[in-house]
């Protein structure tokens, strides 16, 4: 997920309120930062049971709310003991704005949320303005199975124990194999051809963060700037050179886009319409497994494949934090634990296909099997291949002033 965007209950997030939060609950004793860097994790675990949890989470995927109505509800409840409570968002930053204005108003406890999925931006303003619980992350017995190299930054901005990974996102292209073979999977041939095929490409327009992450690649790639310049903050010089590559490489192409590029699909669901119908010959998305996803659906043709370009694609983490002031942080704790599992790992591949987002040396034989007994959909790269691909985010100030810059100076002119 990735950057801007439960059992039984259900709260909008506009109605977060305390009547969304049951009177034992309200009445529970807040876990400290420093009373959890003490505690032994099974008193952890005996705080939380009988609790419930209300996570913020972004809705807009209906087979993933079910999943979470369902699965992963009933799991917490058998395991932790533990009821989950869906607050469907629809902008992260409106969650990051809701806390801004709790502490503005001095509510620095009983919060309505306990738990946010939150990436990016939002988790730097979040972490700047002092709205998130913590550090927390580095105590979560799973934490274990995640890199420490991928998870202890978010688009540039240290985590500091502030954010846990949980999902792994990397970005793709889909073609349909019935109607190309070989499709360009360099930034040159892609420019080459989206130039000899006019009508038959587009992304989605900014913000949309499909279409952001797409004109990221153009930025981190054209101008053949060595990737890892991009890996040490923002730097206003190294931006401006491939800055200005990367809008050249954008204007060069917009005349032969969809529409000649006057109009762009609002979001991704747009922009696989478009694909499906046969009026373009590629998708994108930022979850590798997409693709087979919509071919279980039936929403793809079978003979849809996915790409990386050969210069590599972007990865990250999704990441869940504590709010500030949430009522149920030792809940919150547990129920972050688990959704960093590999058993949560696995069940939501069974049922929503993606990508393991574990390491494997800390699996056990028996999780080892469990693993191999997973295929991978039919369009989904192997492992190993999107691994070789895989390029971190960059310092979130460039996402910020390119979309910025790609509205200046390509929707604008």
């Amino acid at each position: 997920m990735t950057l801007r965007r439960v059992t039984i209950v259900c709260c909008a997030v506009t109605l977060i309120s305390t009547a969304c939060r049951s009177e034992p609950d309200a009445k529970r004793a807040a876990l400290t930062a420093e009373a959890f860097a003490r505690a032994e994790w099974s008193q952890v675990l005996d705080q939380a049971r009988g609790s419930t949890v209300s996570f913020a989470m972004w809705a807009g995927d209906g087979a993933r709310n079910s999943f979470f109505q369902g699965t992963v509800a009933r799991a917490v409840a058998t395991e932790l003991g533990v009821t989950l409570r869906m607050i469907p968002v629809v902008e992260p930053a409106d969650v990051v704005n809701k806390l801004l204005n709790e502490q503005r108003a001095g509510r620095v406890d009983q919060g309505t949320i306990d738990l946010v999925w939150i990436n990016g931006e939002n988790f730097r303003t979040a972490r700047q303005a002092g709205v998130l619980w913590g550090p927390f992350a580095e105590r979560l017995p799973n934490i274990r199975y995640y890199d420490p190299s991928d998870r202890r930054a978010d688009f540039g901005t240290p985590t500091e124990g502030y954010e846990a990974p949980w999902e792994y996102a990397q970005f793709v292209f889909a073609y349909d194999a019935a109607r190309m073979a070989a499709p360009p999977s360099r930034l040159p041939d892609l420019k080459a051809w989206i130039q000899a095929h006019p009508g038959r490409f587009t992304y989605p327009a900014i913000p949309d963060f499909t279409g952001s992450a797409f004109i990221r690649h153009v930025l981190l790639h054209a101008s053949g700037a060595p990737r890892a310049a991009f890996d040490a903050g923002f730097d206003e010089a190294l931006y401006a050179r491939a800055s200005a590559a990367a809008i050249d490489w954008l204007r060069e192409v917009r005349p032969s886009l969809w529409r000649q590029g006057e109009t762009y699909p609002a979001t991704p669901a747009d922009l696989n319409r478009l694909f499906v119908n046969g009026e373009i010959d590629f998708s994108m998305d930022y979850n590798p497994a997409f693709a087979s996803d919509r071919i279980a659906r039936g929403e793809f043709p079978a003979t849809v494949r996915t790409m990386v370009l050969d210069e590599g694609t972007l990865t990250n983490y999704s990441f869940l934090a504590i709010p500030f002031n949430a009522a149920n942080r030792a809940g919150a704790v547990a129920v972050t634990n688990y959704l960093l599992s590999p058993a949560h790992a696995f069940s939501r591949m069974r049922e929503m296909g993606g990508v393991f987002p574990l390491m494997l040396e800390p699996l056990s034989p028996a999780e080892r099997q469990t693993l191999a007994s997973l295929a991978a959909g039919p369009a989904t790269l192997p492992l190993e291949v999107l691994t070789q691909h895989r390029i971190r985010e960059a310092d979130v100030q460039y996402l910020l002033r390119f979309e910025r810059d790609w509205r200046r100076e390509i929707l604008e002119r």
